[in-house]
C-alpha cells in the first residue's frame, strides 16, 4: 500500500509538471513587448559636408499579432533623443547644431524559429522616420525607412517573458533630398540614395494573451 501511494503521487507529480510545463510553452495570439536600449548611428555624407547624430538611449513597443505557428505581425515604435552636429567640407572641427527627437514608426512581420521556452526570432519592417530637431528654426523631416534584425524571448510563464534584441534602423534619403530646411532654406542636402545607418541593442519585458 506504502508503495502504490508513492507510485501514485510519483506519477501524479509529473503528469502535473508536464501539464505546467506545456502551457508555459504554449503560443499566444497577442504579446506586448516595451524596451529600451542603446542606439549607434552612423555619420550622414552630404553634398555641404558630414552630418553627425550622436549614440543615445532609446525605447520603445512593439506589438505582435500571431497569423501562424511561427509568424507574427509586427507594429513598431522607437524613440530617441540625440543632438546634431556638423563638419564642412575640408574643415576638423564640428559645429553644434540642435538637440532632436526620433522617432521610427514600422509595420512588418516577426518569425519565432523554435517552439517552447527560448525562442529565437528574427524581425523586418518597413515605414517611416521622423527627424524633429527640437530648435524652432529648423523644420522636422519624415523619410522612409526600415528595420531588420533579430534575437532572443525567453517566457518565465504562459504570461510573461523576457526579449533580447539587436535592430538595424534604416531611413533612406532619395536623389536630391533636402533635411533641416530654415525659414524655406534648406542648408544641408543629401547625396542621391545614399542612407543613414543606425543599430540598437535593447532588452525589455513580454506580455502575451
Amino acid at each position: 500500500m506504502y508503495k502504490t501511494s508513492i507510485i501514485f503521487l510519483v506519477t501524479a507529480l509529473i503528469y502535473f509538471s508536464s501539464i505546467s510545463t506545456f502551457a508555459q510553452y504554449k503560443r499566444q495570439q497577442f504579446e506586448i513587448a516595451p524596451f529600451s536600449g542603446f542606439l549607434l548611428t552612423s555619420n550622414l555624407q552630404t553634398l555641404d559636408g558630414e552630418l553627425k547624430i550622436d549614440n543615445s538611449f532609446d525605447y520603445g513597443a512593439a506589438i505582435d499579432i500571431r497569423i501562424s505557428q511561427d509568424l507574427l505581425i509586427e507594429l513598431l515604435y522607437i524613440h530617441s533623443e540625440t543632438s546634431v552636429s556638423f563638419r564642412r567640407e575640408y574643415y576638423t572641427t564640428n559645429e553644434y547644431l540642435f538637440d532632436m527627437n526620433v522617432e521610427y514608426l514600422q509595420g512588418g512581420v516577426q518569425v519565432e524559429t523554435e517552439a517552447g521556452r527560448f525562442r529565437p526570432f528574427a524581425a523586418f519592417t518597413i515605414g517611416a522616420t521622423y527627424f524633429n530637431p527640437k530648435d524652432n528654426n529648423y523644420e522636422g523631416s519624415w523619410e522612409f525607412s526600415f528595420t531588420a534584425g533579430g534575437g532572443v524571448k525567453y517566457y518565465f510563464t504562459n504570461n510573461l517573458g523576457v526579449k533580447a534584441q539587436w535592430r538595424f534602423l534604416i531611413p533612406i534619403y532619395l536623389t536630391n533630398a533636402s533635411i533641416f530646411c530654415n525659414n524655406g532654406y534648406c542648408g544641408i542636402t543629401v547625396r542621391g540614395g545614399t542612407y543613414l545607418l543606425q543599430y540598437d541593442l535593447t532588452a525589455g519585458l513580454i506580455v502575451s494573451f
